[in-house]
């Protein structure tokens, strides 16, 4: 039996992952189910702590 085509090639997921890189968008991570959908998760970035007024000293 032959193997099933690739819903998905590298290529096109490698296009997808560097057009989040050149915006800017920091990527957490990636999954791609058998029917070939893609879902990129974005990474949150760490909150700024609020800046402490002893700290200004």
């Amino acid at each position: 039996m032959a193997a099933e085509k690739a819903r998905i090639t590298q290529s096109e997921l490698t296009r997808y992952l560097k057009a989040y890189r050149d915006a800017g968008i920091p990527i957490g991570r990636s999954e791609i189910s058998r029917d070939g959908t893609v879902v990129i998760y974005t990474a949150t970035p760490k909150t700024q702590q609020e800046k402490n007024p002893w700290d200004q000293a």
